[in-house]
């Protein structure tokens, strides 16, 4: 979790006023929604296409011989990009 986020909760644990605290509930319900429609505005807008005959090949193996295939986890992949999980 992050310094904001754990600054934001607290202050939110200690806020008297129900108002500002349904303000900020609301609030973040709107962002949320928001998030979320642009989030499928951009997988509506993604054209899908077909593979080609170099994909198919390598899905072919894999499906024939998947231990021939190298695996890395997420966090492998995160690390070696010098990526912070907590960014994304």
């Amino acid at each position: 979790m992050s310094p904001l986020s754990k600054e934001l909760i607290t202050k939110l644990a200690n806020e008297n006023d129900v108002e500002v605290l349904k303000e900020v509930l609301h609030y973040y319900a709107f962002l949320k929604e928001k998030k979320e429609q642009e989030i499928k505005k951009q997988w509506d807008s993604l054209e899908e296409v077909e593979p080609d005959e170099e994909e198919l090949k390598i899905i072919s193996e894999y499906k024939n011989s998947p231990e021939k295939f190298e695996f890395v986890s997420m966090e492998e992949v995160l690390k070696e990009l010098g990526i912070n999980e907590s960014e994304l």
